[in-house]
């Protein structure tokens, strides 16, 4: 890519994901622009990059659909990740595919949107695999109403084992186990959000060509709940126990934590069907790395779960 060409623009530039995008891309040399709702925030955050000159903010929501018109012009690149747990099933869709068309009427040339594994696994049978799936289809259907210019790329990561900072830290500080609805043997696939924010960043510093049209999913580790929790006793060095507990107490303590219904239920149904358990080492050929295990993981966050 030549850095002088080239901007690329990135929504949830705050969260985990986005915020290591943005690094990466400047520590690249990509000049980039990352959409942020707390321009502060976005400040205390990337101090460093914003020195080099090569980042600009653009404050905004979802909503903010003529601040994005506006934005998004000289822009060739744009990472497209839709937060969705407290929002409406159409939402996803609807802001994916408006910002998509609008980013593509402007002359974008490359789209990497963030999905999941649910679409893969699962489809439109649970509610996080409707809302990807939705909005994948009108990605798709935008990108080839002009396929010579338009590309899209899209990543489907499994579980993000940032995840376990939602309750399961709590518990395994508290009473030295892990908890949930599954059985013992059941799978997940466990990815580090690190990887795929390399993943995505080598995309979009790439040649367009090269990975156009391609879907990515993204799972380092397929470990049932007994594995889980033995990785854990390993690098805590304490016993650290899986309990499964009823459908009932999950669901009331989900939703306890402020989670909507549907969310919760796909959650219940994920736990009990092994819907994501496929692993992909062959993402190292983009990334240029193996992928980061669960135990580096909790190597690198042991504080929190001390």
């Amino acid at each position: 890519m030549s850095a002088s060409k080239e901007r690329v623009f990135v929504t949830g530039a705050t969260g985990n994901i986005g915020g290591d995008i943005v690094r990466s891309l400047i520590e690249k040399g990509i000049d980039t622009t990352a959409f942020v709702r707390d321009e502060n925030k976005a400040k205390d955050l990337f101090k460093d990059e914003l020195s080099t000159g090569r980042l600009k903010f653009v404050v905004g929501d979802y909503s903010s659909v003529d601040v994005f018109t506006k934005a998004i012009q000289d822009h060739t690149r744009l990472f497209l990740l839709y937060a969705a747990v407290h929002s409406k099933p159409a939402d996803m869709s609807e802001v994916k595919g408006t910002f998509a068309k609008i980013a593509f009427e402007q002359g974008v040339r490359q789209i990497v949107d963030l999905s999941s594994a649910f679409v893969s696994s699962y489809g439109r049978k649970g509610i996080i695999g409707y809302m990807h799936t939705a909005a994948e289809e009108k990605l798709w259907k935008l990108a080839d109403e002009n396929p010579a210019q338009r590309s899209l790329v899209v990543l489907r990561p499994g579980a993000f084992m940032s995840n376990h900072f939602m309750g399961d830290v709590h518990q395994i500080k508290r009473a030295n186990k892990l908890v949930s609805c599954g059985a013992p043997s059941s799978v997940t696939t466990w990815i580090d959000t690190r990887d795929i924010s390399d993943c995505a960043v080598a995309v979009l510093s790439e040649p367009v060509d090269k990975h156009d049209r391609n879907i990515y999913e993204l799972g380092t580790e397929a470990l049932n709940n007994e594995q889980r929790a033995a990785i854990f006793t390993k690098v805590l060095g304490r016993p650290i126990t899986y309990e499964q507990q009823s459908y009932e107490d999950f669901y009331k303590l989900m939703t306890g934590m402020g989670l909507p219904h549907s969310i919760v239920y796909n959650f219940a149904m994920a736990a009990s069907k092994n819907i994501c358990d496929a692993t992909t080492p062959e993402i190292a050929l983009i990334t240029g790395r193996p992928l980061r295990t669960l135990e580096q993981w909790i190597k690198d966050n042991l504080k929190a779960f001390q």
